[in-house]
Formats: structure tokens, sequence, C-alpha cells
């Protein structure tokens, strides 16, 4: 029985931890119509040691999309990405966001399809912890021409290094 509990922890912790990255380009997995969006992120160090720069990867199935603005007649959920810095990191500047497309037929309403990239530059401090996480995630509502999924929530964990 406790080997069970142990294999249930491990499989949790193994689907709810998305991503480590340090100064390397990383993907997304490949969506599917299961699971039509995929996210990934990375850290990259700068010429200057107090400068990073995240980059949130975002991977939408082709026919698929999510929503980069909505007006307020829209019944839809519009996109947001989400970042939880530690002690020591700050944004650094507007976070820089892929341009969108007009959806068609609807006046205001804009989409992101295909592979999007989202950046924040951020400001370390010279004096943070090693090791510290930085959480980022993306809320939102994917559709294709025929159905629209339940709004959801997508995190990655990353750790920044020295």
């Amino acid at each position: 029985m406790r080997f069970y509990r142990i294999i249930a922890i491990l499989l949790f912790v193994g689907a709810n931890v998305s991503a480590y990255a340090q100064d390397i380009e990383s993907k997304p997995d490949t969506p599917t119509s299961l699971d039509p969006v995929q996210v990934s992120a990375s850290i990259v160090s700068t010429e200057d040691p107090t400068v990073k720069t995240l980059i949130f990867n975002v991977a939408i199935l082709e026919g698929y999309h999510i929503y980069a603005y909505v007006s307020p007649q829209d019944p839809y959920i519009q996109s947001k990405l989400k970042l939880e810095l530690p002690e020591g990191v700050t944004n650094l500047g507007e976070l820089q966001t892929p341009t969108p497309t007009a959806y068609p037929g609807k006046g205001e309403l804009y989409v992101y399809t295909g592979n999007i990239q989202f950046k924040q530059p951020l400001k370390i401090a010279e004096d943070y912890n090693n090791l510290t996480a930085i959480k980022c995630g993306l809320f939102y509502q994917t559709c294709n021409a025929n159905i629209c999924l339940p709004p959801t929530q997508k995190d990655v964990l990353l750790t920044l290094k020295n």
C-alpha cells in the first residue's frame, strides 16, 4: 500500500512541474487535440549580469487560438501572463508580447495562433539568493472554429542561478 502512495505522489509531482531551465532555449511540447496549448519557459543571460530575460514560449495547435484582446461585449477570456518574482528580482520595462491577429468577422477581437513568445526583461539584485525560483504561467481560453475549451492556467517553475 505504501508503494502505491509513493508512486501516486511521484506522478502528481511530475505532472505539476512543467520545466526547469537556465540559459537555454526551451521549446514547448507538441500540442495535441486533447491538449492544444503547450507552454515552456527559459531564462537567458545578457551582457549585464544583473539583467536576464525571461522567455515564455507557447505552442498552439493549428486550427486553435487563444485570445490576445477581447472587447467587453465578447464572452471569451483574454489571455494573461502571470509572473511570481522572488525578492531581489523585478520587472525591467514592459512585457514584450507577440503581435496578435484580428479574428475574421469580429471587429475588436484579436487572437494568437501558432508558436508565440512573451519576453520580460528582469533586473536581478546583486545580493539575491542563488537558486531562487520564479513561477510564471499563462491563463488562457483556447478555441477552434467549433468549440471553446474551459479557461485554464499552465505554470512553469524556473530556477534562477548565478
